[in-house]
C-alpha cells in the first residue's frame, strides 16, 4: 500500500516539473510568454486559471469585494449565496487563523468591527468564536464566523471562485485544505510580496496565485518566475504600457475599482469605470457587483 502511495506521489511531482518546464520554457529573455498554445497546455491542471482564461476571451469577470458585504455580512456564508445566486464569477474571501489553527473567515485581525465580540481572532479557539454572531453594518445577524472549509463546500458546487486574501495564514496548512476538498487548483489567492509568492509555489507550483504587479520589473518577474498568468495590478501600475506587457505575455490583469470608481460609479458617474472597462482587464474587483454586472451585461462584456 505504502508503495503505491510514493508512486501516486511520484506521478503528481512528475506532472507538476512537466507543466512548470512547459510554461516557463515558453518565455523570453524579455519575459514575454512565446507560445500561447504551449501555455494552455501547461495549465491544464489548474482549473481556475483555465476557468478564468476562458470566460476572459467573453469578456470580464466581476469578483465581489468581501463576497457580497453590501447585502449580508461580509466574509459569511450567506454573502457567498448571495454572490452565487446573482451569477457573480469570484468571490473575495480573507482567511485567517484561531488560536487552534482553523481557517476561518475575517479580514480584520480582531472580531471587534464585524461582529458582536472583541478581540484578535488569533486569541480564540474556532468553538470560542461561535458565540458570537456576525454584524452587516449595525444590523446583528444569525450569521456565524464561517471556516474556510464551509466557504469551500458551498463554492465547490457552483461556478463561483474564490479569490483567498490571506491575511495570517500557513501556506502549508492552507494548501492540505484545499486538498482535502480536491480545490488545491481551483482557488486563487491573492499575495503581495514575492517571498510569499516564492514560499506557495515551492508548496505547488501550478497554485493560481496572484501576485501584486506594481512596475514592469514585477510583471517580467512574475512571467519568469512562476507558472500562474495572473497579476494584480494597482492604480499606479494600471498604465496602457503595462497592460500592453501584460498582454504580450498572455497574461490575465485583475484590478480594483474600490474608493473613488466605485462611489462614481454607485452615483451614476460612469466614466471613470469606462475609462477602467477600455484597458480590458480580465477581472474588476468591487464593492458593488450587482450593478456592474448588469452594467457589463448592456455592454456585451459578460455573458
Amino acid at each position: 500500500m505504502n508503495v503505491i502511495k510514493n508512486i501516486l506521489k511520484l506521478t503528481q511531482l512528475f506532472l507538476l516539473l512537466v507543466g512548470s518546464v512547459m510554461l516557463l520554457s515558453c518565455v523570453n529573455k524579455n519575459g514575454e510568454r512565446k507560445n500561447e498554445t504551449a501555455i494552455d497546455n501547461a495549465i491544464t491542471a489548474n482549473n481556475a486559471i483555465t476557468e478564468i482564461a476562458q470566460r476572459a476571451k467573453e469578456g470580464i469577470l466581476i469578483c465581489a469585494h468581501r463576497s457580497f458585504h453590501r447585502d449580508a455580512p461580509e466574509n459569511s456564508i450567506e454573502s457567498i449565496k448571495r454572490a452565487i445566486g446573482e451569477g457573480i464569477d469570484m468571490v473575495e474571501l480573507d482567511v485567517r487563523t484561531t488560536k487552534d489553527s482553523v481557517l476561518v473567515l475575517m479580514h480584520d485581525d480582531s472580531i471587534d468591527r464585524t461582529t458582536t465580540g472583541s478581540g484578535k481572532v488569533s486569541q480564540y479557539t474556532f468553538k470560542e468564536l461561535q458565540q458570537f454572531n456576525l454584524k452587516s453594518g449595525d444590523s446583528i445577524s444569525n450569521e456565524k464566523i464561517p471556516t474556510l472549509k464551509d466557504a469551500l463546500d458551498i463554492l465547490k458546487e457552483s461556478r463561483c471562485i474564490a479569490n483567498l486574501d490571506l491575511k495570517a495564514v500557513d501556506y502549508e496548512k492552507l494548501h492540505k485544505v484545499l486538498q482535502s476538498k480536491n480545490m488545491q487548483h481551483k482557488v486563487i489567492s491573492f499575495i503581495g510580496k514575492k517571498e510569499k509568492v516564492m514560499e506557495m509555489v515551492e508548496i505547488d507550483s501550478l497554485y493560481a496565485i496572484l501576485p501584486l504587479s506594481k512596475s514592469e520589473e514585477d510583471v517580467l518577474f512574475y512571467a519568469e518566475n512562476t507558472t500562474s498568468i495572473l497579476q494584480h495590478f494597482t492604480e499606479e501600475s494600471f498604465t496602457r504600457e503595462l497592460m500592453e506587457l501584460a498582454k504580450k505575455n498572455n497574461q490575465l490583469v485583475f484590478i480594483n475599482t474600490l474608493w473613488d470608481e466605485d462611489e462614481d460609479f454607485r452615483e451614476g458617474n460612469v466614466a471613470s469605470m469606462d475609462s477602467i472597462i477600455a484597458f480590458r482587464p480580465a477581472i474588476i474587483q468591487t464593492d458593488y457587483p450587482k450593478m456592474l454586472l448588469g452594467y457589463l451585461r448592456q455592454k456585451k462584456l459578460h455573458r
